[in-house]
């Protein structure tokens, strides 16, 4: 009897074979991918921001605190002199004294200039206070103090130069009253002393109306709000993080299901489950009494004994499934 060879070949592997095969795993990719992204976030992304915003006057619109202001191109410069400012350890030092005495929150210079960004805005005479801290009202209170603490000290600046244009004008209307009292009457001399003294007396005037209109060098403040609620970045990230590990696990899903030395000694199901091995079936030789009446005819001994011995083994490897049968000698018996 012949023997022959049926080969069987692997199946393709999808991709969501594949998964499922290897669903457990796959599934603690997935939840580890999560929890890092949510513990990365509430670690390292746990800081809020607030702005406040404060434009700043021009100078132009002042008689006597120009500070060096006569054109566009030099009031873009003069408002990143006052952010620059507004940076500064002293506005950051009063800042810190506002922040303890009135929010009783203490923080060091230190922390504070590290949370603290000042920068003018691109359209030119607004500044931005940008403020990081732990909570929305920290940050806020941070960047309001900031601005407080700007404004503050601007009008005692303010305040101080218009303090030495004051007293030079008082000491030069001193000087001009001693020399209109020595001056004949009304000659010459006197005329053009008065005509001196109610300058000096205008320009008195102008300062004090300059102060008043300068102030502490803003013309509005933008507060920071500190009721609002930042919305957590926890559930996005830890859907990015998700996402991300079911792109993880199906890719290492699938190389595991189709690396070559995955698949030596496995032939799989749809299921993913192994097929159990076929156990070895020995049959036994049992003698077989055959009357056949064409050899009665052809033989005097009319009845013989035929002895077939069938051996069936079954044999699973890898790839295939073979079935050898091997067929016994016929012999006849005397009767």
């Amino acid at each position: 009897m012949a023997t022959g060879d049926d080969d069987e070949t692997l199946p393709e592997v999808g991709l969501l074979e594949a998964v499922w095969r290897y669903r457990w795993s796959s599934l603690l990719i997935i939840i580890l991918s999560g929890l890092i992204a949510s513990g990365a976030t509430l670690m390292v992304l746990n800081t809020v921001t607030a702005t406040a915003r404060f434009a700043v006057i021009d100078p132009r619109s002042t008689s006597f605190l120009r500070q060096g202001v006569s054109s566009d191109s030099s009031f873009i410069a003069y408002t990143a002199q006052r952010a620059a400012f507004a940076e500064s350890a002293q506005v950051l030092t009063r800042a810190q004294r506002l922040l303890e005495t009135e929010r009783s929150y203490r923080i060091d210079l230190e922390t504070l200039r590290a949370s603290v960004e000042v920068a003018p805005a691109p359209s030119g005479g607004i500044v931005e206070v940008e403020a990081t801290a732990k909570t929305d009202r920290a940050a806020a209170d941070i960047a309001n103090a900031v601005v407080t603490a700007y404004q503050a000290l601007t009008a005692s600046a303010a305040q101080a130069d218009q303090a030495k244009l004051l007293k030079s004008i008082k000491a030069t209307e001193a000087q001009i009253k001693g020399n209109l009292k020595a001056a004949p009457a009304n000659g010459a001399v006197a005329t053009s002393l008065t005509e001196v003294l109610v300058q000096l007396q205008l320009k008195e005037s102008d300062a004090q109306i300059d102060l008043v209109s300068y102030n502490d060098g803003t013309r509005f403040v933008d507060q920071a709000n500190p009721l609002r609620i930042t919305p957590s970045k926890v559930p996005r990230n830890a859907a990015i993080g998700l996402a991300l590990g079911v792109l993880v696990a199906v890719v290492i899903s699938f190389l595991r299901a189709t690396s070559p030395i995955s698949r030596v000694g496995k032939v799989t199901t749809g299921a993913g489950r192994r097929k159990r091995p076929r156990r070895i079936v020995l049959a036994k030789a049992r003698p077989t009494r055959l009357t056949s009446p064409a050899l009665s005819r052809n033989d005097p001994d009319d009845t013989a004994v035929h002895t077939r011995d069938s051996l069936r083994a079954y044999e699973e490897d890898d790839d295939d499934l073979r079935v050898v049968i091997d067929a016994g000698e016929e012999t006849r018996s005397p009767r």
